[in-house]
């Protein structure tokens, strides 16, 4: 009889412990392979501030090229979407551009996806024809981001809540202003996420 209320112990505390790693597997959930899906991991809200340095490249109606290059600070709220997607907005300050810009700063938004790995990496690429940079307060589109690459990388923390992100190499994004001059622009970004919600 104790023998058998020892397995019957044993087989209760090992159908207890599957239980709780069935739940833990279940939370982040599976991809569509079949893959565990570490995007859950990431979710909410996370305010952003990032450094942008970047070099633009503009065409002039003879046919050369004014380059233009300098700093930018982005104040954002970054919300993932726990399934790859997410979308940014905020306010996108030039410093110190030479020559000067016009437009100082811009109101912005576009849509990003991501990918998380197991090991504390992840990263991020802005969905071309979703960047949409207008004159503060306005609807007015200055430029759109149409194609190229923008991309980031970097590392999370292990409660999720602080997310590390920078350019491993300078990402040509292509951009189209309002009147559809078509330009390039190289910039490397290192960007700071804090989670602010869920």
């Amino acid at each position: 009889m104790k023998g058998s209320m020892k397995k019957l112990a044993v087989f209760v505390v090992i159908a207890t412990i599957a239980t709780f790693i069935s739940a833990a597997i279940a939370k982040d959930g599976k991809g569509k392979h079949g893959e565990k899906n570490y995007c859950k991991a990431i979710h909410g809200e996370y305010a952003a501030t990032s450094v942008v340095s970047c070099n633009n490249y503009i065409p002039n109606p003879d046919g050369t090229i004014k380059i233009t290059s300098g700093t930018a600070t982005q104040l954002t709220t970054y919300t993932f979407n726990s399934d790859g997607t997410g979308t940014v907005q905020g306010r996108f300050v030039m410093i110190g551009f030479s020559p000067p810009q016009s437009e100082p700063f811009f109101d912005m938004a576009w849509d990003f996806t991501y990918e998380v790995e197991d090991d504390g990496t992840i990263t991020m690429d802005a969905v071309p024809g979703t960047g949409l940079f207008k004159s503060p307060g306005t609807d007015f589109v200055v430029y759109t981001l149409t194609g190229g690459t923008s991309s980031d990388s970097g590392r999370f923390s292990q409660d999720h809540k602080t997310i590390i992100l920078g350019t491993a190499e300078p990402n040509d994004t292509v951009l189209t202003l309002y009147n559809g001059v078509v330009f390039h622009t190289k910039c490397n970004a290192s960007r700071v996420l804090i989670r602010v919600g869920e």
